[in-house]
């Protein structure tokens, strides 16, 4: 039988194999000498991590090696080569913050040249603010985590910024956020958690741009999205209702 597949250019592969979770992506070394390196010039980063919540101790072993797999793929990764997609999505890395950090400077320092960056994980997870100045990002989901340090945004490039759950620290709002994303034309703002009361005097600028929004009724004033062609207001009793303006 002939390997089509194995005959592609590696350009081709890659972009294949960007669309697997990481571990899968590394599984196709063992397939054949041609695949063997491949999976170093994938410019994908996506781990998702639930943990034992039943067994502390096989969860304890299985985190470290979920750290050590990550570690060693970072590690051993071609460095000339960017990290485009950077997804991780676990609930129960809370104890390795300075992990998860370090990984996500990964994706936005260097070569990283991220494009996409989607985390999913604790809000003992504190953004670290290099990545508000990420001038390549493009696609911004936060859940889950906690932001500290954004009073200087400059994210030029971003159409798609979701939050949903993120918590700002004392003194922090969204508008400082949006203030640094002229070009968003996908916005959504879920369940915002304040540690102080600074929602009702924040000062938003317009989004021109914007064509789509998701928002809880009350993250933001809807003078913010007035002008976009589909809104959806998320209420208290957890129902969408979908608004269109033509």
């Amino acid at each position: 039988m002939v390997d089509c597949i194995s005959s592609l250019p590696d350009s081709i592969l890659c972009d294949i194999l960007s669309s697997l979770p990481t571990k899968e992506v590394v599984a196709t070394s063992v397939l054949s000498k041609r695949w063997y390196l491949l999976w170093r010039s994938v410019p994908s980063f996506d781990f998702d991590y639930d943990g034992d919540h039943f067994d502390y101790d096989k969860d304890k072993e299985a985190c470290s090696h979920f750290l050590q797999s990550v570690d060693s793929f970072l590690l051993r990764r071609d460095r000339d080569e960017p990290i485009h997609r950077f997804r991780l999505k676990s609930n129960s890395l809370f104890d390795h913050t300075v992990s998860i950090n370090k990984w996500i400077r990964a994706a936005v320092s260097g070569s990283g040249r991220v494009q996409h960056l989607a985390l999913c994980c604790d809000w003992n997870v504190v953004m670290p603010s290099v990545v508000f100045s990420c001038k390549t990002v493009v696609v911004l989901k936060l859940k889950l985590v906690t932001l500290e340090d954004i009073s200087f945004v400059d994210l030029p490039f971003p159409k798609i910024l979701h939050l949903n759950s993120v918590r700002l620290s004392e003194g922090l709002n969204l508008s400082l956020l949006l203030s640094g994303c002229p070009n968003l034309e996908d916005l959504k703002v879920e369940g915002l958690i304040y540690e102080t009361d600074v929602q009702n005097k924040e000062k938003f600028i317009s989004l021109p741009k914007l064509v789509s929004a998701t928002i809880h009724e009350n993250s933001l004033p809807l003078e913010v999205v007035k002008d976009v062609e589909v809104l959806f207001l998320v209420l208290d009793m957890d129902w969408v209702t979908p608004l269109r303006y033509v």
